[in-house]
């Protein structure tokens, strides 16, 4: 039997980006056992997904911090007896891991760093492309032709009834419409301002009826807090009470969903929520949701901002992200919501 890891980037949202390709190797390698290797909230991204055999962690911060961790982790590589792997990013610590477990085929993209490392050193494409087809060359040099579709991400039918019973206690499923906020990002100049996402609760409550909810992690609380305080009506605040995927299935039960570009954006378009997506320093050429293109709308002025994508986060505002009125938002997630509607009626 064949047997195939997938080692993934290492940001979550990235690894929903890597959800085609794994979709493809299934497709067209449907006896192979298919495993992958990622930091632990990669794991959480692909957790039942069915294309996916195993999941293994690396956990840098953790129990693989060592060498004698990661010698431990070539060791149970070496084990699955792997026989082709494929790399995902640039990583001498990886590559080498794939070296040292015997994998005899190893694919990644050609790089000095770890390029002589592998068996199929695959050129990165000249033309900036999404993050997602950028994989895609790594599975064709197999044979594997390039996936159609967007992302997969399950949100299983325990976790489904959990979230239903979560927000219910919180009175956010009683008929009217949940439109979730997610004003956070993991850089700050990725943020639309606390105040525009305020102003856009209040309206969606008071000319849609919506009720609105904010979401986030742990580190996500105060800066949910902050909206919910500028608002003029009750906001609940559901930042750091979820786990990940806690999170992604009350996201399903949303009518709209507005966030900026960070993971939870791609997680709701993997499930299929309208999605307003809030784009400035990043590019939507580059790291745009890949959902149903009636049900998403991406707000990008590109033309305001110095560069883009602009990787220096030491600087916010940045002039994307303001440029970005509470109206257009606004129009946007009316739009979506009267659309739910028309197709409720329709159905």
């Amino acid at each position: 039997m064949e047997r195939i890891l997938v080692v993934l980037p290492n940001w979550f949202g990235e690894t929903l980006f890597a959800t085609p390709v794994l979709r493809a190797l299934r497709q067209h390698r449907p006896r192979a056992f298919l495993a992958t290797l990622g930091r632990p909230q990669c794991r959480e991204v692909l957790l039942h997904n069915p294309h996916v055999d195993d999941y293994l962690v690396y956990d840098e911060q953790g129990l693989h911090q060592s060498l004698a961790g990661k010698w431990r982790l070539t060791r149970t590589v070496r084990a699955r007896a792997f026989t082709t792997a494929f790399i995902l990013r640039k990583s001498l610590s990886r590559s080498l891991l794939l070296f040292l477990a015997g994998i005899p085929i190893r694919v990644g993209f050609d790089n000095p760093k770890s390029g002589w490392l592998l068996t199929h050193r695959v050129p990165a494409r000249v033309q900036p492309t999404h993050k997602a087809s950028a994989y895609f060359p790594l599975v064709e040099v197999v044979g594997v032709p390039p996936p159609e579709g967007g992302y997969d991400y399950r949100v299983s039918d325990e976790e489904r009834r959990a979230a239903q019973a979560f927000l219910s206690a919180r009175q956010l499923l009683n008929g009217r419409a949940l439109v979730v906020l997610h004003p956070g990002a993991n850089w700050p100049h990725k943020r639309w301002p606390t105040e525009r996402f305020a102003a856009l609760g209040d309206q969606l409550v008071e000319a849609q009826r919506a009720q609105i909810a904010l979401t986030g992690g742990a580190d996500d609380v105060e800066l949910a807090g902050a909206v919910a305080r500028r608002m003029r009506h009750p906001a609940t605040v559901l930042a750091g009470q979820t786990t990940l995927r806690e999170c992604a299935a009350c996201v399903e039960q949303a009518q709209v969903v507005v966030s900026n570009d960070t993971g939870l954006l791609h997680v709701a378009a993997a499930l299929g929520r309208p999605l307003v997506a809030l784009y400035g320093p990043t590019s939507p050429r580059l790291t745009g949701p890949l959902g149903d293109p009636r049900r998403t709308v991406v707000l990008h002025h590109p033309d305001c901002c110095p560069s883009v994508p602009c990787y220096q986060p030491e600087r916010p505002p940045h002039p994307g992200m303001s440029a970005i009125s509470v109206d257009e938002a606004y129009e946007a997630a009316s739009d979506l919501l009267k659309e739910g509607e028309r197709l409720k009626v329709k159905g």
